[in-house]
């Protein structure tokens, strides 16, 4: 049975897209992970998986928002259905040696599948006792899946039916011999001593007695063949059908993890104070553009330290956004809230913001400052220049790409020359480009061409030299006022100068 949380029925892979290797890294997500787990190492792993595969299809985000939104809103009840799928899915396989014999095998096959069977009652109980809370078509198409399959006259039976292949009476089994002395056409009947059925899965019974003599060595060697293929036959099914209640519960609490995680997520950014919404995802083609009210990143806000501010952009119709301003002014932050909002609203999630919308894209894929290469294979530019080339290699039309003060081990007339046409081919192919960068005449030569596409924001500096850790609107800072820093760290500049 399909569990379709995450997605409508026949959604797949097709509609997931690939984003950049550092993203997770780059947009520090780790973070986010943690808090979605809240300890559960299996939910980490999944929230881990699932987040970035970034859908390209708003049916299917919307879907899953809606399932994001009833687990949050019924937290408790969502984790009590993973706690259900979870002890399902662990329960315990005996694996039956080769010299088991028959009944045994049968046995020990049955253990397991009679537990699954409760669970599966349990399930769809508290599916149907708690329908009238869910709103989302993928919870409540579950629970329909569940009471139309599993009901109480089914579960019954097959409860009944794996009472009768215990064979507590013995069991009934008829065969005619076949060429040269062979078994063949073997039935294994109703057995004795269990009321008849007007559809019998064992076929109908025809009792003969014979009796075997105890030093027939043949005869049991006979018997025993008989009985072992009847009952093995048996034994295969149960434990195929073991095998596909597993699978079930195993897809499902897959499925119920992701939205555990969204659940715990919910819950701790939302008591400590920040606005939490469902964002708008445009349809690819729409036209490149964002739109945020009170955007933070999720990592800085889950880091316990002071109150982080939010942003509100209006990027209607923005292809390139270039930032520029004060050090420590907050923008590589921004960048980050950014891609982070553009990964969680394609992995069908809430956003830490007031308002979200933007333009689906093909790939999310981030270029950030990393540490020298600490083999010395390259340089800090060629390394640079290698990623580069590995991230232009990856890109599609209309896919995302942050920069975040790319090139910054060159001189800044080289690295205009360098960042400039990579730029402007990006853009040319339909990909979005946002870019935080200290480069002046690389930031200035794109703002003198004045084009509708292009957005160039700043970070706040008040008088004093504080800053807001908030953006806004403007032409690029010619200084990212490093002094300020300076006096931030070692005092007002009323000391003796060193002699030069």
């Amino acid at each position: 049975m399909r569990v379709d949380l995450l997605g409508p029925a026949g959604w797949g892979r097709s509609q997931v897209t690939q984003n950049g290797h550092t993203v997770a890294d780059d947009l520090e997500l780790s973070a986010m992970y943690d808090a979605m787990a809240d300890g559960d190492q299996f939910i980490r792993t999944v929230v881990a998986d699932v987040v970035p595969r970034s859908s390209t299809d708003p049916e299917v985000i919307e879907y899953r928002q809606r399932v994001v939104a009833d687990s949050a809103t019924h937290p408790a009840l969502v984790r009590d259905l993973y706690a259900i799928a979870t002890d399902a899915a662990g329960a315990r396989r005996w694996m039956v040696g080769r010299d088991r014999s028959a009944r045994g095998k049968l046995h020990l096959s049955l253990e397991p599948l009679s537990k699954l069977i409760g669970f599966l009652r349990l399930l769809r109980s508290t599916c149907e006792s708690n329908s009238a809370q869910f709103t989302s078509a993928g919870f409540r198409g579950l629970a329909d899946r569940l009471a139309a399959t599993f009901g109480d006259e089914y579960l019954t039976e097959v409860e009944s039916c794996l009472q009768a292949l215990r064979f507590e009476h013995g069991f009934a089994i008829s065969a005619v011999l076949g060429a040269g002395g062979g078994i063949a056409g073997t039935v294994l009947h109703e057995p004795p001593g269990q009321p008849r059925r007007r559809q019998s899965v064992f076929g109908n019974r025809k009792r003969h007695e014979v009796e075997i003599s105890p030093t027939d060595e043949s005869a049991k060697l006979f018997i025993s063949r008989l009985v072992g293929g009847s009952l093995d036959r048996v034994a295969d099914v149960v434990s195929d059908t073991t095998d596909a209640i597993v699978e079930f519960f195993q897809a499902l609490r897959t499925e119920l993890a992701f939205f555990v995680g969204c659940s715990n997520l919910f819950e701790r950014l939302r008591n400590d104070g920040y606005a939490l919404c469902f964002p708008t995802p445009l349809p690819r083609g729409s036209g490149a553009s964002f739109s945020c009210r009170a955007l933070r990143d999720p990592a800085l806000c889950l880091s316990g330290g002071q109150p982080v501010a939010g942003n509100s952009i209006d990027g209607g119709g923005t292809l390139l956004t270039v930032v520029t301003g004060a050090n420590s002014g907050g923008k590589s932050t921004f960048l980050r809230s950014l891609g982070a909002a553009q990964i969680m609203m394609q992995a069908g999630m809430f956003v830490v913001a007031q308002a979200y919308a933007a333009d689906i894209r093909d790939g999310i894929f981030t270029h950030f400052r990393i540490e020298d290469d600490s083999s010395m294979t390259y340089g800090r530019l060629k390394e640079e220049l290698v990623r580069m080339r590995e991230l232009t290699n990856r890109i599609t039309p209309a896919s995302l790409v942050l920069w975040n003060e790319p090139l910054a081990s060159t001189s800044e007339r080289e690295a205009a020359e360098i960042l400039a046409p990579i730029t402007e081919a990006l853009l040319a192919s339909g990909v979005k480009v946002v870019v935080v960068t200290h480069l002046y005449d690389f930031a200035s030569e794109l703002s003198q061409r004045g084009r509708a596409t292009d957005l160039f924001l700043r970070a706040q500096r008040r008088r004093d030299g504080s800053r807001t850790f908030q953006l806004e609107t403007g032409p690029p800072a010619a200084t990212s006022h490093a002094m300020d820093v300076y006096r931030h760290v070692f005092g007002p500049d009323d000391g003796p100068r060193p002699q030069s």
